[in-house]
């Protein structure tokens, strides 16, 4: 299959059938997928920092000074844990983790149903298929931090992991905020008996946008 087949608009960047309007072949090709990219960038460059940061610091750790919340846990002569409540996990906490797993789920669905019905269109799916690995990563990027009692991959429980999560999540939203702008333009209406109307995509996205918006919420809280 083509990377975007059947679009009358053109690959782009800029439509030849509709004024000042991207086409939705170039943000499905280059602009959505382009998040991860960035993303993905920005995990490497801090797992490499990261990596050169635990290298340059010392194996061992003084007991005797207070830990901040990106600390490991410590413990005594006698196998306790010095700060044993720091790792407690209330309900409410549990809950958010379940939620923003669920919704994890929903936008790897969600990206699922889009691609399918491009193709059953032959509309083409350009590289959404990439924006899995993005979502997969950051998935397992914050539970991991949120589960795990040592430092993350991305340095610190929190930290790097929290910022570059966001970065991907804001980036999603404002690329299908773009895409829904586009498609309203050139017609809610439009592709009426194809396999995937516009008005359908139109709503499809804008579950997605509402996903990830969830997701940069939850990302902050929990």
């Amino acid at each position: 299959m083509t990377l975007c087949s059947n679009r009358p608009e053109g690959f782009g960047p800029l439509s030849h059938l509709y004024s000042n309007i991207l086409t939705s072949c170039f943000l499905d090709t280059i602009l959505v997928p382009l998040c991860t990219w960035l993303y993905l960038l920005a995990v490497l460059i801090a797992l490499l920092l990261s990596s050169r940061r635990r290298n340059n610091s010392s194996t061992s750790y003084n007991a005797k000074e207070r830990p901040s919340n990106d600390n490991a846990e410590l413990f005594t002569n006698n196998g306790e844990p010095l700060y044993h409540n720091t790792h407690k996990r209330s309900k409410s906490q549990t809950i958010l983790l379940i939620l923003y797993t669920l919704l994890i789920i929903a936008a790897i669905l969600m990206t699922v149903l889009e691609i399918v019905r491009l193709a059953l269109a032959n509309f083409g799916i350009g590289l959404l298929p990439f924006t899995f690995v993005g979502i997969i990563v950051a998935g397992a990027l914050h539970l991991t931090s949120a589960f795990s009692r040592r430092k993350s991959l991305l340095g610190g429980r929190r930290g790097w992991t929290r910022w570059a999560n966001l970065g991907l999540w804001t980036a999603l939203v404002v690329v299908e905020a773009v895409k829904i702008a586009e498609e309203v333009k050139e017609g809610v209406g439009t592709r009426v008996g194809t396999k995937y109307p516009m008005a359908d995509e139109v709503t499809d996205v804008g579950v997605m946008v509402g996903v990830y918006v969830a997701l940069m919420v939850l990302e902050v809280v929990c």
